[in-house]
């Protein structure tokens, strides 16, 4: 259900798929791959009630230590109903929160808010912005109607400028943690389950696993990956497999070999072969 909460497990060298990662400078990709999962994890937002103590870590202000005592005072005093319960967790001061508030998100809590990526400090804007539309919070965030209505330039201030005012009312119109878009659905063909099933000629669905410099490796429902050749990538000269195909992508493949006691499967991505 929470993908990225299991993924932070991992330490990302180890998600990485192809040739090079372990031929770079060790502590500057370590540097570089814990970044973007910083910025990930920030991105999408945490649920304060469920994560756990190494999805916390992540956190901008947090750390090790501050996300043990979150994981501590939840343990002790049960679910968080309010991001500013934050306050009472013990040596999580006023900077910590102030950099962390905005990334945490409480579902269904006292203040419809807590499920948003506004920050507890601009509270009081998205209230005068409902108060002058004559409903409440909640009904701000779930009618777009409402929103568009909203003229950003009358909520100006000296702290806050117009960017962090459109920004606000952004945040509005997604509230909750998922920014993905609905997920396409894979299905692999659903008489192909061993090597055995495969038959030269065959059309299947498969998603690539690999990158290689030689050709891609494709899964198409079979404990064995196949191998499209560079040479059978497509009709035309391919000199970089990366320049026409990527890691997940769906494609369709054409089956042609398979030899069943060496456990290789051949495909083919050419056009005129699948068509």
């Amino acid at each position: 259900m929470d993908p990225l909460a299991e993924l932070v497990k991992i330490d990302p060298k180890s998600i990485g798929v192809g040739q090079y990662q372990h031929d770079v400078d060790q502590n500057k990709l370590k540097s570089g791959l814990d970044s973007v999962v910083e910025s990930c994890v920030n991105h999408v937002g945490v649920e304060l009630n469920t994560a756990s103590k190494h999805l916390l870590t992540y956190i901008s202000g947090l750390g090790e230590q501050l996300a043990q005592h979150i994981i501590d005072y939840r343990k002790t005093n049960g679910p968080f109903s309010s991001r500013l319960q934050l306050h009472k967790v013990p040596r999580l001061g006023s900077k910590a929160f102030e950099q962390c508030a905005g990334f945490l998100r409480i579902r269904n809590g006292e203040n419809p808010l807590d499920n948003t990526a506004v920050h507890p400090e601009s509270y009081n804007i998205v209230e005068q912005m409902a108060s002058n539309s004559g409903c409440t919070v909640h009904e701000l965030i779930n009618n777009p109607e409402l929103r568009k209505k909203i003229i950003p330039e009358k909520y100006i201030t000296v702290e806050r400028g117009l960017p962090t005012i459109k920004d606000i009312i952004e945040e509005l119109e997604k509230p909750g943690r998922d920014p993905r878009n609905i997920i396409k659905v894979f299905e692999f063909a659903g008489n192909i389950f061993k090597i055995e099933d495969l038959k030269p000629g065959m059309i299947l669905p498969g998603i690539v696993t690999n990158i290689t410099n030689f050709g891609v490796f494709v899964d198409i429902g079979v404990k064995q990956n196949g191998l499209v050749h560079i040479s059978n990538l497509a009709d035309e000269f391919i000199s970089n497999p990366a320049d026409i195909v990527q890691i997940h992508q769906h494609v369709k493949v054409k089956v042609l070999n398979v030899d069943v006691e060496q456990r290789k499967i051949q495909l083919s991505m050419k056009q005129g072969d699948i068509l």
